[in-house]
């Protein structure tokens, strides 16, 4: 086999450094979740003003990961004038988009470019950033002087779910997420070709195989890309309820078994059926054969009626549903759940967060400026949702409204889950009502705690190994998850170069880890 694939996928697709099963989901794959819908919470003024010396102006670079929307300019010249009215400063944002920045993240520290704040999570090189010094540590003193709302209002596990031995080197998000994934099907074609309602894994893939045979120039949908995990697993085939414990490595243990066990996903036979799934349906043409290495926005080409499907997490997918709804609401957009039972981890509030760069020359600035990012409530808005008036209105206390320009500047689709906080809103209507409810339905019936939710292991003793296991993913897993090869063929193969890149010595070692931090908590 290493003839057949190695020469031509090593090197093509990017590697990813942290990765989890689920965060397929924002804007983009490979994106964070979404938080739901709360009270509101009355923002107070941040102390800093008053009590630190803000005369000298400063310009804060920000920098983001995600795709740009055509109006982020515009926002924020009206959050510069707030910030600089507030602290004497001002925000330079740069993105780096879902394509590119598992390249580039790691390259900003590298070369210890010129920046001062920038996005970061569990998925999103927190922990191999901050073991290389690339964030600045940050003391209780520091919080409190600087930001001393978020210091105040954080809840105390994401600060326990930040550190690092014993250190604090981001500032977690603060309101509860779920990495359940949903997706958008469309309801029209359903219809038209007499397909049963879809609730299931299958009901998808039969859904998917029909409308790409049968749909003329239409795709199911884009694949399962690169960016969604180490191991490109579509998040709506996945087992939900086996959780990975590191992107470079197929090893997973049951979230519901109190003292559970890892084991390699690989060997399991549900595991060779469903890859071969995948390859069934990439011969049916639902997606792609250039799906691994393409970067087409699959998430427009949904929208402009070129797929039939999308997936992400809940905000993005009611954002979609409602763009569709002012677009083309003949085609009566779906939301489905095809893991509706499975149990599920709340996701870490590290899932997403900001660092402040070590060598930033305005961290302490910085610092009151993603104060005021998470409390201030009409720069919270802004920076969430845009221009009151142009693209969004308020409805109530906890509500908005889209409006005509909303696509310039799409709910939450411009990056901002790193201050995530309770200040957010819900979309009104009948797509709000739908989000509230998929939510209480979360929460109710699906969510499980384990003191496994906030446990992060450490690699540090085994850091050549996971190098050379992610380098068996990207060379001799991806090609078999994208259907380019079968997966009775394919996988002996890469159990064996998993063996040889030391899968044993890295099981042995977290599980060592798992068995400590269960017995920690008991």
């Amino acid at each position: 086999m290493k003839g057949n694939y190695k020469g031509i996928w090593k090197g093509i697709v990017p590697a990813l450094v942290l990765s989890v099963l689920v965060s397929a989901c924002s804007g983009g794959t490979g994106s964070p979740s979404t938080s739901s819908p709360n009270a509101s919470v009355k923002p107070s003024e941040s102390a800093t003003a008053t009590k630190i010396d803000t005369s000298k102006p400063v310009k804060l670079k920000l920098v983001l990961v995600g795709t740009k929307p055509a109006d982020t300019d515009e926002v924020y010249v009206e959050v510069n004038k707030l910030l600089k009215q507030k602290i004497n400063a001002e925000l330079e944002v740069r993105y780096l988009d879902f394509n590119e920045y598992n390249q580039k993240y790691p390259l900003l520290f590298a070369a210890n470019e010129d920046f001062d704040m920038i996005f970061t999570g569990d998925w999103a090189f927190y922990n191999a950033t901050a073991r290389k010094d690339g964030f600045l540590q940050l003391t209780e003193n520091m919080l409190k002087t600087y930001a001393p709302n978020t210091w105040a209002k954080q809840d105390k596990v994401g600060w326990d779910q930040a550190k690092i031995n014993g250190k604090i080197y981001m500032v977690p998000n603060d309101t509860f997420e779920s990495s359940f994934a949903i997706g958008v099907i469309r309801g029209d074609l359903r219809e038209k070709y007499k397909l049963p309602e879809v609730k299931t894994q299958a009901d998808l893939a039969n859904y998917l195989t029909t409308v790409a045979k049968n749909e003329k120039g239409m795709l199911g949908f884009s694949g399962p890309p690169a960016k969604l995990s180490s191991t490109g697993i579509p998040v709506f085939f996945s087992d939900m309820e086996m959780r990975l414990v590191h992107g470079s490595v197929t090893l997973v243990y049951d979230l519901k078994n109190p003292n559970p066990k890892l084991t390699n996903y690989l060997e399991n036979p549900k595991t060779i059926e469903k890859y071969n799934m995948f390859y069934d349906m990439a011969q049916q043409g639902v997606w792609t054969k250039d799906a691994i290495v393409s970067k087409t926005d699959w998430r427009k080409a949904f929208k402009e009626g070129k797929t039939a499907a999308d997936f992400g997490n809940i905000s993005t997918m009611a954002n979609s549903i409602d763009a569709i709804l002012k677009t083309n609401p003949e085609w009566k957009p779906e939301l489905i759940d095809v893991n509706s039972t499975a149990k599920q981890y709340q996701t870490p509030l590290i899932s997403n967060g900001m660092g402040i760069h070590a060598t930033s020359k305005n961290a302490e600035r910085a610092l009151m400026a993603l104060d005021l990012l998470r409390y201030d409530k009409e720069i919270y808005e802004l920076t969430f949702y845009g221009i009151k008036g142009k693209h969004w209105e308020p409805v109530g206390d906890n509500k908005f409204k889209t409006l005509a320009a909303t696509a310039g500047y799409p709910p939450e689709g411009a990056s901002p889950w790193g201050w995530r906080t309770q200040l957010s809103r819900q979309m009104e209507g009948v797509v709000g009502d739908m989000v509230t409810a998929t939510y209480n339905r979360w929460k109710a019936t699906n969510i499980v705690h384990s003191p496994l939710e906030t446990f992060v292991l450490d690699d540090s003793k085994i850091k050549n190994e996971l190098a050379a296991l992610d380098n068996v993913q990207q060379t001799y897993l991806l090609p078999i998850v994208h259907g380019l090869i079968k997966a009775d063929v394919g996988i002996p193969q890469v159990l064996e170069k998993q063996k040889q890149a030391g899968i044993e010595k890295v099981q042995a070692e977290f599980q060592a880890q798992l068995d400590a931090y269960i017995a920690s908590k008991k």
